[in-house]
């Protein structure tokens, strides 16, 4: 998938948002004294792309990224209730459509 589509921009969006709150190392972004809003960027674009192109993403992928950037994984950086609640998060932003405001 193309990064400078609509479907990604938003996607990816809306990935760093959730991934913001989630904010696993306290790093503030967007705050007076935090890091730049795009801080968690290179995580959310990975899981975007995989929301595209699978309509879902599950727990281990997610893991996985995060261990690519990381030397751990994103469940132990936050626990496994937050994780999952995350990963409810992302395959709760709805369809392809939805994200681009074409769904009833």
């Amino acid at each position: 998938m193309r990064q400078d589509t609509q479907l990604w921009q938003r996607t990816n969006e809306r990935v760093l948002a959730l991934l913001n709150d989630l904010d696993p190392y306290g790093l503030e972004p967007g705050a007076p004294d935090g890091f730049p809003l795009d801080e968690y960027d290179l995580e959310s674009a990975p899981i975007a792309s995989h929301l595209i192109e699978h309509g879902v993403i599950d727990l281990e992928k997610v893991d996985e990224i995060w261990h690519h950037w990381f030397s751990e994984t994103l469940t132990e950086a936050v626990g496994p209730a937050a994780a999952a609640r995350f990963i409810a998060s992302l395959n709760a932003s709805g369809s392809p459509d939805a994200l681009l405001g074409d769904s009833p």
